[in-house]
């Protein structure tokens, strides 16, 4: 081995070792523990042109979402809304519903959130789609029109990538699309972590742990959106930790 070439070799093991270790941390049984933050804890500043960002009207903060969202199997008080609300010193009404997908979540949008004058809903939809094998195009259209009938209303759209493998691929790149389009709010990555074993309830859904971690991504993941935000004169009084 020529000294040019262990040079070579040393500072390409030294760089993969940093990459590593600014990776979540392997685990000595080969499963990658999950960040406490994923990907929403990367700092993105908040678009100008997020839509409604500045508008400052309307009365609740809602999660709308599938079961993930509703707490099977913890609860609603252990559900990441809750424990986000917690967080974030905000009051967050939980309107997710088991089984719902982008279809009929769709289909109570307008009881379950508009009627309810939201200043600020978070969506957290597809997962079910996948595992019903809607196809993307369709899930990607009825996520749209989520989207558009919210920010029609006045509400800020905060979109989670709900993707994890094996779906992450295509799901990650129709989130991006879908918020690029609408100007809504984007935190990718909630999911990241969460399928391992450890911070499961079932094969699908958080447990206990699993929640507190996704409610931390979706804190750290919103605060910069919540910083610049108009907030209605009900929600400014609010101390965020």
């Amino acid at each position: 081995m020529t000294k040019k070439f262990k040079v070579w070799f040393l500072g390409l093991s030294f760089g993969w070792l940093l990459l590593l270790t600014g990776c979540d941390r392997l685990l000595s049984d080969g499963v990658r523990e999950a960040s406490p933050l994923g990907e929403a804890n990367r700092v993105v500043p908040v678009r100008e042109d997020v839509n409604n960002l500045y508008r400052g009207m309307g009365e609740q903060i809602i999660a709308f979402g599938d079961s993930i969202t509703a707490g099977a199997g913890v609860g609603t008080q252990a559900a990441y809304p809750n424990v986000l609300g917690s967080v974030l010193g905000l009051p967050i009404v939980n309107q997710g519903r088991g089984g719902d997908t982008t279809a009929t979540a769709l289909s109570r949008l307008q009881q379950d959130v508009i009627q309810a004058d939201p200043w600020l809903v978070i969506v957290g939809l597809g997962g079910n789609d996948f595992l019903q094998q809607v196809p993307l195009a369709q899930t990607e259209q009825n996520l749209r029109q989520i989207v558009t009938r919210l920010q029609q209303q006045g509400a800020i759209v905060v979109v989670l990538a709900m993707n994890v493998k094996p779906f992450n691929g295509n799901y990650g790149k129709m989130y991006q699309r879908v918020a690029n389009d609408t100007q809504a709010y984007l935190i990718a990555g909630v999911l990241e972590g969460l399928n391992d074993p450890r911070y499961l309830y079932d094969e699908i859904h958080p447990n206990q742990e699993g929640h507190r971690i996704l409610a931390n991504r979706v804190a750290s993941g919103i605060k910069p959106l919540l910083d610049k935000a108009k907030k209605p004169s009900k929600l400014s009084s609010g101390v965020m930790k």
